[in-house]
C-alpha cells in the first residue's frame, strides 16, 4: 500500500516506470512489466488491469500501440533536471542554461532552440516540459501542439460545442463537418471540461481516507476474532489440563472446532480485505492518475480524454462492494460442571458469537458529483437576530413569502436578490405558508385551530375551522385539494387517546377526508411538513420523539416506505428531519437539522446522497421550497435563505446539445 500515491512507480514491478503506458482504465505500468503479463498469462485478445480487473483490449500492433504516458514521464523529467542543465544542441551549451525538455528526444533546450524544435514537422507535436529552477522541481507546464487530422499542419486553437472536440480554423471557417456549428477557444472548452472533472475529483480525496479507515477497521475486527479464538483456546487447553491425558482426545476434538471456525470466518475476511485492498489502490492510483491528467494534459488533449474519465469514475460505483461484511462467528468456550455425568459434560462446551464489523462506506460524494449540479445562486439574511425560517412559499419565479421566527404574526415578501418586496402582519400566529397555482394564499396557525386566506389586498379571512392544531400545507393540483399535517397536541409522544392525522380539504374548504392509520395501527406521532411527489403519493416529516422518520404513503393510508436516515453512511448525529419538497424528478428532498445537511432520496425513498451539507454554509436547515424553474430554497435557523440551482447532469448536457 505503500505506493498508493506514488506515480513514479509501476504497479507491478514496484520500481520506477521504465517507459510507462497507460491503459483505457488511466492505470499505468511499464511497456516491459505489461508484456511480461500477457506472455506468462497467455492473454489472448484482453487482459484484465492488475489494479482494477478491467478487461482491457490487447492492440493488434502490440504493447507499443497503447499510448505513453507523458504525464509520468514529465514528473519524471523534471524529478532528474539539475539546476545547471544546459542546452543540449546549441553551439553555446556552456552558456546557454536550458529552459525546457523534449520527452520524446530527451534533449534539453535553450529558448532559442525550444522555438526552432517546435517549428520543424518531424518534431512540432512533441511533449516539452518547462524546466524548473526551484528546489522542489515542481512542473510549471507541459506544452505540446495538437494538429488537426484533416488539415495537417493547422493547430487545434477551436473547441466544437455541437462534436465535443478540438478543431482547427479550417474546420470552422471552410466547408467541413463542422461548418455552422458553434465554437470556442480551446482553453475555454477545456476549462469546461476540467469543471465537470474537479469536483469528481474533490469527492474521490473526500472517499478515500473514509475507505481506507474502513479497511484499518476491518483489520482490527479480524484481530479480535484472532484474539477471541486465542483465548478459548487457552481455557480449552486449561481445563482439559485438570481431567489430566485420557480427556486429550476430547481437549483435540474441541480445539478443532474452534480453529475450524477461524480458518472459516479468516478465509472470508481475508477475501474481504484484499478486495478493499486492491479497491483503494486502485482507486487512489485513479484518482492521482486523473489529478495528473487534468493539471499536465494540453488542452486539446484534456477536451479528448474527459469523457473516457467520466467513465472510468462511473464505473466506481460498480467496483465497491455492495455491501460489507455484517458481523463474522467467533468461538467461545463455557466450562463444563464437574459433577457431569461424563467428560463432554465436565469439560465444557463452544458456541459461537458475532463479532461486530465496520460499515463499509459508499461513495455517495462520487454518486453525487457524477449526477447532479447544485449550484448556490444567492444567500442572503432575513432578519438581524437569530431565529428559525419555518416556513417558504414561492409564488413566482423569483419571489416568496418568508416567516422567520415561532410565534411570529408576520410574513414577508422576498427576492431571489435578496430584497424585501412587502410585510403583512395578520391576526394570527403563522405555523406554514401554502400557495395555490391560482396564486392564492394560505397560512395555518394554531391560533383557533384555523387556516387562514388572504385576499388579492392580502386581506385575511377564515378559510377552515378545524378541530385539531394544523402545521404543514402542501396543495395537490392532480386532486385539487389542501393537505395539512394535524395534532391534537404539540407534544411529540404518543398516548391512547393521541390524534395524529393529514386532513385533505376540498377547494371549499370542506374537510374530505383524516388519514390517520392504515387500517390497523396509526401512521403518525408528530407529522411537521408534507409534500405531494409525482406519483401522487405524500411524503410527510413526522418528528417522534425516539424515531424520527419521513413516511412515504398513498391517500387511503398505505404506508409504502418509511426512511430514518442513512444506513450506509455515519452521521455525527442521528437523523432530525424538518422541512421536505419533492422535484419532478421523483426526488424527495429532505432538511435534517442535527446534521446540518440535505438528504437526496430516490422515488423508492432508498438514500442516494446529500445534496447539501455543513461544507455548503448551512446550519439547522428547517424550512425547503421549489420554486417554478426547480431552484431550491433552504431556510435555516439563523435566519437565512439559500437559494441553489439545482439539476441532473443529464440534462445539462441535453440542453447544451440544443442549443449548440
Amino acid at each position: 500500500m505503500s505506493n498508493l500515491n506514488d506515480p513514479l512507480q509501476c504497479g507491478l514491478c514496484l520500481k520506477r516506470h521504465r517507459d510507462p503506458r497507460i491503459l483505457t482504465c488511466f492505470h499505468s505500468f511499464c511497456r516491459e512489466c505489461i508484456e511480461k503479463l500477457i506472455s506468462t498469462k497467455k492473454y489472448k485478445l484482453t487482459l484484465p488491469c492488475p489494479l482494477c480487473q478491467t478487461e482491457i483490449g490487447i492492440p493488434k500492433a502490440g504493447t507499443k500501440a497503447y499510448p505513453e504516458n507523458f504525464y509520468i514521464r514529465a514528473i519524471q523529467a523534471t524529478a532528474a533536471f539539475s539546476t545547471i542543465s544546459t542546452c543540449d544542441t546549441c553551439d553555446k551549451t556552456k552558456e546557454e542554461s536550458a529552459s525546457s525538455r523534449c520527452l520524446e528526444c530527451e534533449c534539453n533546450y535553450c529558448s532559442a532552440c525550444t522555438g526552432r524544435h517546435f517549428e520543424s514537422d518531424t518534431t512540432k507535436e512533441h511533449h516539452l516540459i518547462e524546466l524548473c529552477k526551484t528546489e522542489n522541481k515542481t512542473i510549471t507546464n507541459l506544452t505540446h501542439k495538437s494538429f488537426c487530422e484533416k488539415h495537417k499542419n493547422e493547430e487545434t486553437k477551436f473547441y466544437c460545442m455541437l462534436c465535443e472536440m478540438p478543431v482547427c480554423k479550417e474546420c470552422v471557417s471552410k466547408v467541413s463537418d463542422h461548418k455552422g456549428h458553434r465554437y470556442k477557444s480551446i482553453g475555454d472548452g477545456a476549462k469546461e471540461k476540467k469543471d465537470i472533472i474537479s469536483p469528481i475529483i474533490k469527492s474521490m480525496h473526500e472517499y478515500l481516507p473514509v475507505l481506507e479507515e474502513y479497511l484499518e477497521e476491518v483489520k482490527s475486527s479480524k484481530k479480535m476474532l484472532g484474539d477471541y479464538s486465542s483465548d478459548s483456546i487457552k481455557e480449552i487447553k486449561a481445563r482439559c489440563q485438570m481431567l489430566h491425558d485420557e480427556i486429550e482426545k476430547i481437549s483435540k476434538t474441541l480445539e478443532e472446532q474452534v480453529q475450524k471456525s477461524e480458518d472459516k470466518e479468516n478465509q472470508r475476511l481475508d477475501k474481504h480485505i484484499s478486495l478493499i485492498e486492491r479497491l483503494l489502490k486502485s482507486l487512489s492510483y485513479t484518482t492521482s492518475s486523473s489529478e495528473d491528467i487534468t493539471s499536465l494534459a494540453s488542452d486539446s488533449e484534456f477536451v479528448m480524454i474527459c469523457a473516457k474519465l467520466q467513465n472510468r469514475f462511473k464505473r466506481i460505483n460498480q467496483e465497491v462492494p455492495s455491501s460489507g461484511l455484517i458481523c463474522c462467528e467467533s468461538s467461545n468456550f463455557h466450562p463444563g460442571d464437574m459433577e457431569g455425568k461424563n467428560l463432554y459434560e465436565m469439560i465444557g462446551y463452544c458456541d459461537e458469537s458475532d463479532v461486530k464489523m465496520p460499515l463499509l462506506p459508499i461513495p455517495w460524494g462520487l454518486r453525487m458529483a457524477l449526477t447532479f449540479d447544485v449550484t448556490l445562486m444567492y444567500s442572503f439574511k432575513v432578519s438581524d437576530t437569530m431565529d428559525t425560517i419555518h416556513a417558504i412559499a414561492p409564488v413566482s419565479e423569483k419571489e416568496a413569502w418568508i416567516c422567520c421566527g415561532w410565534g411570529t404574526t408576520k410574513m414577508e415578501l422576498w427576492t431571489r436578490e435578496g430584497e424585501k418586496k412587502n410585510t403583512v402582519t395578520l391576526p394570527v400566529q403563522v405555523d406554514d405558508i401554502c400557495v395555490k397555482p391560482n396564486g392564492e394564499i394560505l397560512v395555518s396557525s394554531y391560533d383557533g385551530k384555523k387556516i387562514v386566506k388572504l385576499d388579492n389586498d392580502l386581506k385575511p379571512t377564515d378559510f377552515v375551522q378545524l378541530n385539531w392544531y394544523p402545521g404543514g400545507m402542501t396543495y395537490s393540483s392532480k386532486r385539487k385539494e389542501l393537505l395539512v399535517c394535524a395534532v391534537d397536541s404539540y407534544v411529540t409522544t404518543r398516548s391512547k387517546t393521541s390524534r395524529r392525522m393529514v386532513i385533505r380539504i376540498k377547494e371549499d374548504g370542506t374537510v374530505l377526508d383524516q388519514i390517520e392509520d392504515n387500517g390497523f395501527n396509526e401512521v403518525f406521532c408528530a407529522p411537521y411538513r408534507l409534500y405531494e411527489n409525482m406519483i401522487g403519493d405524500i411524503c410527510v416529516t413526522d418528528r417522534e420523539e425516539t424515531n424520527v422518520r419521513v413516511t412515504s404513503l398513498t391517500m387511503d393510508g398505505v404506508v409504502k416506505q418509511t426512511y430514518t436516515g442513512p444506513k450506509e453512511v455515519v452521521m455525527k448525529k442521528d437523523f432530525n428531519p424538518f422541512g421536505v419538497v419533492s422535484d419532478k424528478y421523483g426526488h424527495v428532498i429532505v432538511s435534517d437539522w442535527s446534521n446540518h445537511a440535505v438528504h437526496l432520496l430516490d422515488i423508492s425513498g432508498q438514500f442516494i446522497g446529500f445534496l447539501l451539507t455543513e461544507k455548503n454554509g448551512i446550519r439547522g436547515p428547517n424550512a425547503l421550497a421549489l420554486d417554478k424553474e426547480g431552484y431550491l430554497w433552504v431556510g435555516d435557523t439563523k435566519s437565512t435563505v439559500w437559494i441553489f440551482q439545482y439539476r441532473r447532469k443529464a440534462d445539462d448536457h441535453g440542453s447544451s446539445n440544443s442549443s449548440a
